[in-house]
């Protein structure tokens, strides 16, 4: 059931509202501010910046030497004409590029020798892909890309012999989601999220998110409301409330928070705190081209929740 918006005023920092991004603010030496955006043509030089002010000593050696590999391996898959190989290319890339960025951020102090993680099998009388896993696999001390990338991101790790079901995870994969709904011969599961928007109540104190969905984003699939935070997980987080608002000609359903955030000093110091109860439940695409970032909801089936990635 809709029930009315909570009252409040959309959160403004310097007469603009916060853009809602994953690391929207930082912390200075007293409280939060606004996080910069830079502008750059490529990410590789910013990379290195970052290694450079992070790490010192054999550390920072490792870290700018994996970020080189991971940018040859990025332009040689990206030039190559031979389209078998470019997928390889990438997840060398990747790889590396996850070796730089858990040294960055201490999940590993150095890399001698790493493993990937993860192994493939199939059942058996089972058919490829279909019927594979791919399980988590840690051997003895030595780091493990996976675990390290996932602790990086989400401060969690799985145990050994962690099953994933492949055909689960394909279609969590934004990029090239169609070519699996094609594929399947299913609708798709993604549903793009127009803006998240921060309000706050300065009267009670309180600050909440607000999620903005075109509401024939899901009338396309018929998707319904209810199914929409179910299977996306916020069924106890978010809730729809009543909205008049319309972009052009298409209107927009709002979902808000459930339980706003208290604060007393500024609003904005507990945005960080909104943005990390979002954030398992969002996928992201970046692009070359306006608005450069995208939010989106997967709308996982009950079945498959066992294999959800954050």
């Amino acid at each position: 059931m809709t029930t009315a918006a909570r009252t409040g005023k959309t959160l403004r920092v310097k007469g603009r509202p916060i853009p809602f991004s994953v690391y929207p603010v930082k912390r200075t030496t007293r409280r939060f501010g606004l996080q910069s955006k830079i502008f750059a043509t490529s990410p590789w030089g910013v990379i290195k910046q970052v290694v450079e002010d992070s790490l010192n000593g054999p550390q920072k050696e490792q870290a700018l030497a994996f970020m080189e590999q991971a940018q040859n391996f990025y332009q040689i898959a990206n030039s190559s004409h031979l389209s078998p190989t470019k997928p390889l290319l990438f997840y060398y890339s990747f790889l590396n590029i996850v070796k730089t960025l858990s040294l960055v951020k201490g999940t590993q102090t150095h890399y001698e020798r790493a493993a990937h993680g993860l192994s493939e099998s199939t059942t058996a009388g089972g058919n490829e892909f279909h019927d594979s896993v791919v399980t988590v696999k840690w051997v003895g001390q030595s780091p493990r890309l996976f675990n390290d990338l996932k602790k990086t991101l989400s401060g969690k790790t799985d145990p050994q012999n962690r099953p994933y079901t492949l055909k689960n995870v394909t279609p969590q994969l934004l990029t090239g989601h169609r070519v699996w709904c094609a594929a399947a011969g299913t609708e798709e599961r993604f549903v793009e999220i127009e803006r998240v928007e921060f309000r706050f109540d300065e009267a009670k104190k309180e600050v909440w998110a607000e999620i903005n969905i075109f509401s024939d984003d899901l009338t396309r699939f018929n998707i319904t409301r209810k199914r929409l935070l179910t299977e996306a997980g916020v069924s106890t987080t978010f809730k729809e409330v009543t909205s008049a608002e319309k972009k052009g000609d298409r209107k927009l359903l709002k979902f808000e928070q459930i339980k706003p955030t208290k604060y007393t000093g500024r609003p904005s110091d507990k945005i960080a705190d909104i943005v990390k109860t979002l954030k398992p439940f969002m996928w992201f695409s970046v692009t070359t081209v306006p608005p450069y970032r995208k939010s989106y909801l997967y709308l996982c089936p009950a079945a498959e929740k066992n294999d959800m990635l954050p």
